[in-house]
């Protein structure tokens, strides 16, 4: 690798670390957005944070299960795609437990307990209201529970055929299945910006790509 392309790779990592240390301190409430009026006194906060801070690397895997389940679509392969879009909503759901919990100051060893013993009909139903978050439309949670358990029947014994002994109404219905998997995609993504961002995360990327330019 050039010394160029190392320079390069460096500043977007380091882009790249910085938005998403934003994005953690705005969601915990520790910065706002009036701070980004204050650039300079915003910088000097969060390096003083950055300096107190031990980090742990934490992979997120949702666009890549989401990528995977529409890539599976495409081919016609719908029942590999539900495995995929089912996970993806799993972790989502799990994201944002993790992150409300951790608000609580509740040990990480404690929030995978809490994660792996609730049920997705918990996860779903009853505990957004001790995290005292808005509850989940039920029609998008009859959209999730559906996949799950399409998702496990068609792990455990489910026979797959291929997609050209599928009739035409078939694949019709499964399309029309996909398609209200993926306005749930988008409530989901609206639900979780509302319960972690107060619905201000668009307009955080907007401050943080402002802040690129100037």
């Amino acid at each position: 690798m050039k010394e160029k392309e190392i320079k390069e790779l460096e500043e977007s990592l380091s882009t790249m670390f910085f938005d998403k240390l934003v994005h953690s301190l705005f969601k915990d409430g520790t910065i706002t957005i009036s701070e980004f009026d204050n650039k300079e006194k915003l910088l000097e906060k969060i390096l003083k944070i950055n300096a107190k801070t031990e980090y742990q690397i934490v992979v997120d895997h949702k666009e890549d299960l989401l990528n995977t389940a529409r890539q599976f679509n495409e081919l016609g392969k719908v029942n590999n795609a539900k495995i995929f879009y089912a996970t993806y909503f799993e972790h989502q759901l799990n994201g944002i437990i993790d992150e409300l919990c951790t608000r609580k100051s509740i040990n990480k060893k404690e929030i995978n307990n809490i994660i792996k013993s609730i049920s997705l009909v918990g996860k779903l139903t009853w505990f957004p209201l001790i995290l005292e978050i808005p509850k989940i439309s039920v029609k998008h949670k009859n959209v999730i529970l559906k996949l799950a358990g399409e998702r496990n029947a068609f792990i455990h014994y489910k026979y797959n055929p291929e997609p050209d002994e599928i009739d035409t109404n078939e694949k019709q219905k499964e399309q029309e299945d996909i398609a209200k998997i993926e306005k749930t995609i988008t409530y989901l993504k609206k639900y979780t910006s509302r319960v972690l961002y107060k619905n201000k995360k668009t307009e955080l990327e907007t401050k943080l790509k402002n802040r690129k330019k100037n």
